[in-house]
């Protein structure tokens, strides 16, 4: 597609010391360039981010020229200096970019530290726009396998944006893997006395951990992944601890609140720094006046225990605002499935206690703020398509709700961590498993990728990423979707990346009136979903 933002050109980072990472569209007219020096100490040279427009020569008359834009490593945080610069960008233009440094001892000495690629949102869908999203990196057992991965992706599917879903870092493994462990994140650390330490010490002792833990994984793990295209950050658990923000039941080192107080004060620095420079829980932004995008970070504003919000108010009614406003196609980014089990609907002994005890994790539909989730969707007037990650498996599951296609499309993980598991029954017969007034749509699973029966082994080719390439119709209206869930270890003889699965025919449709809302299904008459169903409108290859 020729709305791509991927470039396989990149070489690998000219210099450790830098890193050039673009972050997200400024409305529908810029975009954030990230820029990091990992030294310890500031440096007197001068520096500039230089942007080389390009394209097609018609697209290059609109803005031929290289601009050089000064750069001052003006932030902070434990082990980093950074910036955040603005850029304009021109719709249907590609972009090279590279951070320059003029050497202090002679002014005529420059160097190339750092670069990337990004590109512009595109004059219109017929041109095509290719997203990619992925959560859960453990970097210990990636041993270069997404690097690898990405290499080897077809140019077609290239993304221009990337949404990178959650646990893009495991602090808490990352703490117990400091010291002596039998699997990751069980070892002797976890039981480790810090609340008996002053909260200096504790301070410094735990971003020593997680500062490295980050550059590892940005300039490392993820480098590759990051050099190329827009990204778009949002936190999961892991990021903090397992089911952030609720006392984590297998962690006694964070059972004192004095530690976990310490212990989130130190990750959220770090999290605002390489994730969340802008500190918005929510950006928006709309592909060629065609198609809408809401991306929502459910973790940063969540609050603990049972029906604890999982976003402020004010984002809230955004988003709310957003499903019931759209006049077109939307697309809504999370980090965890909107379509998923109510674990409280039995209080008792079984899961839902585990849960509370912090031997579990609270899922969206477990958040105070769910039901009206669900109400406003169930209001929305457009087909909406989701994305979500988080849960160690990959899905693609469609329903009809208030006279429209909803879908949902999950990946997970891009490296597993190998003491986690997934869960095997993730699959509601009906929207929503937590009662809300009388809604109730079947759900239709094409595809559901299931984990292995042991919780310590992950099955071996199921760490995987999405890619989604939407195109226009002939018709204005209607938005074709080709979805392709890639097995990032498997290859094709001649080295080509190999689709763990792929629906190419989806198609998001703009809806003219609003059509009436379909009638429940009255419980008595539930009947056990096919595997495929047979819907037309969707073909899975």
């Amino acid at each position: 597609m020729s709305g791509k933002g991927g470039d396989s050109s990149l070489e690998s980072p000219v210099c450790e010391r830098y890193q050039l990472v673009p972050h997200g569209y400024d409305g529908n007219r810029g975009g954030w360039i990230w820029i990091a020096d990992f030294a310890q100490s500031a440096s007197a040279a001068r520096y500039w981010l230089r942007m080389e427009p390009q394209g097609a020569p018609t697209a290059l008359a609109r803005e031929s020229r290289c601009r050089d834009i000064p750069v001052a490593f003006d932030r902070a945080a434990d082990g980093l200096r950074f910036s955040f610069v603005c850029i304009p960008l021109h719709k249907g233009l590609r972009y090279r970019l590279s951070l320059w440094r003029e050497c202090t001892e002679d002014s005529q000495a420059v160097r190339r530290v750092a670069e990337g690629v990004c590109a512009g949102l595109p004059d219109s869908l017929a041109q095509g726009f290719n997203v990619w999203y992925g959560t859960c990196f453990y970097r210990p057992a990636d041993r270069g396998a997404l690097a690898d991965a990405l290499a080897a992706l077809p140019a077609e599917h290239q993304p221009q944006v990337s949404f990178l879903g959650g646990d893009q870092v495991y602090l808490d493994t990352a703490f117990s893997n400091s010291g002596p462990s039998i699997l990751p994140g069980f070892g002797i650390r976890n039981f480790s006395p810090l609340v008996l330490r002053t909260r200096a010490t504790i301070r410094r002792k735990l971003n020593r951990v997680f500062s490295r833990e980050y550059r590892e994984n940005w300039r490392n793990g993820l480098g590759a992944k990051l050099r190329s295209g827009f990204h778009y950050f949002l936190a999961g658990d892991h990021e903090f601890w397992n089911d952030y923000p609720n006392p984590p039941g297998f962690l006694p080192v964070l059972w004192p609140r004095k530690v976990r107080q310490v212990w989130e004060a130190c990750a959220r620095e770090l999290f605002a720094a390489y994730q969340a420079p802008a500190n918005h829980p929510a950006s928006q932004f709309t592909v060629a006046d065609a198609l809408r995008f809401f991306v929502l970070d459910t973790r940063l504003q969540r609050a603990p225990g049972r029906d604890g919000r999982f976003t402020d108010d004010q984002t809230f009614a955004q988003l709310t605002d957003w499903l019931r406003g759209l006049d077109r196609a939307g697309v809504l980014v999370l980090p965890a499935p909107l379509l998923t089990h109510w674990q409280f609907r039995k209080v008792g002994l079984g899961k839902s206690l585990l849960v509370r005890l912090g031997f579990g994790d609270h899922s969206l539909a477990d958040t105070g703020q769910y039901q009206d989730l669900v109400r406003a969707l169930r209001d929305c007037p457009q087909d909406v398509l989701i994305l979500a990650g988080d849960v160690h498996f990959s899905r693609f599951a469609r329903m009809d709700l208030g006279g429209k296609q909803v879908v949902e499309v999950v990946s997970s993980p891009l490296a597993c961590l190998p003491s986690a598991a997934a869960d095997r029954e993730l699959k509601p017969e009906y929207f929503p498993d937590r009662p809300t007034d009388d809604i109730r749509a079947q759900v239709h699973y094409w595809r559901h990728e299931e984990s292995s029966g042991s919780a310590r082994i992950s099955r071996r080719g199921s760490n995987n990423f999405v890619t989604l390439g939407f195109r226009s119709e002939d018709s204005d209206d209607d938005i074709r979707v080709d979805v392709v869930c890639w097995n990032i270890e498997g290859r094709e003889v001649n080295g080509a990346l190999t689709p763990d699965w792929q629906v190419p025919d989806l198609v998001l449709k703009k809806r003219r009136r609003s059509a009436p809302v379909a009638e429940p299904v009255p419980p008595s008459v539930a009947t056990p979903l096919p595997e495929s169903p047979g819907i037309p409108e969707v073909r899975l290859d």
